[in-house]
């Protein structure tokens, strides 16, 4: 149970610089995801080159969003959830259909890929309608980092969620940097300084806001709830799974590829422009006492140039000074760094970029040919699976200790997750089963599976018998003698 005090140590650790820097490095990976990477990209190239950037060619792919799409993948197709009896499991079945657990899981496994860690929120609404029927709404939401602050207890299990909010609307984009107002509030205005805090325990559900002083200090206060004054939380266990890829005592560590995005995106930056600056650079030579006016040059302009009227004076002159950048040794370092950014996420392929290959499309090639179904299998059965139980756990609860009904009796669930179906060509695929089965190698029934992975043994024997069945019935009906009317 927090007290007051507790709750106002913990938000004031919430509004410390490390934890709003975690949540502003987490939304800069959100918004590189949704498209907005060339902002990071400039930013990146005034850094590097303060005095030239505005020459540059600015490159933006998005190599984060490829990636993290090529290894979202477990939800491609939608698991079985069975419990202990069939009416039980459709009854599951539909209630998370009906209110899109798969999407939000869809969702759920994009924020894990994007950024090794996120939150799944399970809450459940009763609401009147203006004609006075009552009806049920269960939600299921994925939330990504900086939406929220955990704390775990000594074994590392959720023990309290905070989900962060603003008080007033505001305008978030990278241009106005508004996640600095939505995770910190803004001194300057005091409309948007005040700070919406939800909290939840096992027990608790409770709202705090938070607001600057005049002293500059952060005032912390209690918000009434409506309809729960006394901050009980309803459903009697935490509605929440947080799943993290490292169980660090500080903060989650944070995934490279936002960094790694906008890097190799600096690095194309520059070899692009590199490429393009292929007239050179104008070089004026005259006497030192010589005055002389700005020049301007192009491919279509032509310069007059003074002579000094000194006759021991050396003559003005003008001449480009062509660059010669090392075009494929640059381009190498940059396949070199795509490719480790591939391996660092655990994306193998026995294929190379060619160095005569565009960025993009060798980046792409190697994403399509590349095996992730090791990843995707071990999401699923180290990551999602636990996630879904411990999903069905929180709608069990809500069950029992807010709607007081006892539908969900199975105390553990199983998700079956669709095998992935082989990378090849029906042809080809038919070719290997006449080969296997020329060997002796197969059994009838076998070569249903080969043909659909997702055909359990029974199944697949089913399907065998069926045929036969069809066969023998079709033989006989040639067989009979025709009836002659």
């Amino acid at each position: 149970m927090l007290n007051d005090n507790d709750i106002r140590n913990l938000l004031s650790e919430i509004e410390l610089p490390e934890n709003q820097n975690r949540k502003k490095y987490a939304y800069d990976s959100f918004q590189i995801y949704e498209g907005n990477l060339r902002f990071y990209v400039e930013k990146k190239m005034k850094l590097l080159y303060p005095m030239t950037y505005g020459m540059f060619q600015i490159s933006d792919y998005s190599a984060l969003k490829k990636v993290v799409d090529k290894k979202s993948k477990s939800y491609k197709e939608n698991p079985k959830r069975v419990l202990d009896t069939p009416e039980e499991s459709d009854l599951y079945q539909s209630l998370v259909k009906e209110y899109g657990l798969n999407k939000a899981m869809k969702k759920f496994d994009q924020y894990f890929n994007q950024h090794k860690y996120t939150l799944m929120a399970v809450f459940f609404e009763r609401e009147k309608s203006e004609n006075g029927i009552v009806e049920d709404n269960w939600k299921f939401i994925p939330l990504a980092p900086y939406e929220f602050d955990v704390v775990l207890d000594e074994m590392g299990e959720l023990e309290t969620v905070i989900l962060s909010y603003p008080d007033a609307q505001v305008i978030s984009g990278p241009s106005t940097d508004g996640i600095n107002t939505i995770i910190a509030g803004n001194v300057q205005d005091k409309q948007r300084d005040i700070k919406t805090y939800a909290i939840w325990t096992d027990s608790q559900h409770l709202v705090y806001q938070s607001s600057m002083n005049q002293e500059g200090k952060r005032n912390f206060q209690q918000v009434p709830v409506k309809g729960n004054e006394n901050g009980i939380n309803p459903y009697g266990k935490i509605p929440f799974v947080y799943v993290p890829e490292d169980y660090s005592e500080d903060y989650p560590i944070n995934s490279p590829l936002p960094v790694q995005t906008v890097e190799l995106n600096a690095e194309m930056s520059t070899y692009y422009t590199s490429g393009s600056l292929q007239i050179g650079t104008l070089v004026l030579k005259y006497p030192s006492s010589q005055a002389i006016e700005t020049v301007t040059n192009g491919l279509f302009t032509g310069m007059k140039l003074p002579q000094s009227e000194n006759p021991d004076a050396k003559e003005t002159t003008a001449e480009y000074i062509a660059p010669s950048p090392n075009m494929s040794g640059h381009k190498e370092a940059i396949l070199t760094h795509m490719q480790a950014i591939l391996d660092e996420q655990g994306i193998n392929s026995n294929q190379i970029i060619s160095p005569n290959e565009k960025f993009t499309s060798g980046f792409d090639r190697l994403l399509s040919s590349a095996d992730v179904q090791d990843i995707i299998s071990d999401n699923q059965q180290n990551v999602y699976f636990a996630v879904e139980c411990e999903i069905y756990g929180i709608i069990q609860a809500i069950h029992k200790n807010f709607l007081k009904k006892d539908l969900f009796k199975s105390e553990e669930i199983s998700i079956v997750y669709s095998k992935p179906k082989v990378l090849i060509s029906d042809t080809e695929k038919l070719s290997n089963i006449e080969k296997m089965d020329q060997l002796g190698l197969l059994t009838p029934w076998e070569k249903f599976m080969l043909v659909d992975p997702n055909l359990s043994e029974d199944q697949a024997k089913e399907k065998w018998n069926e045929i036969k069945t069809e066969k023998v019935n079709q033989v006989d009906a040639f067989m009979k003698e025709p009836i002659i009317p």
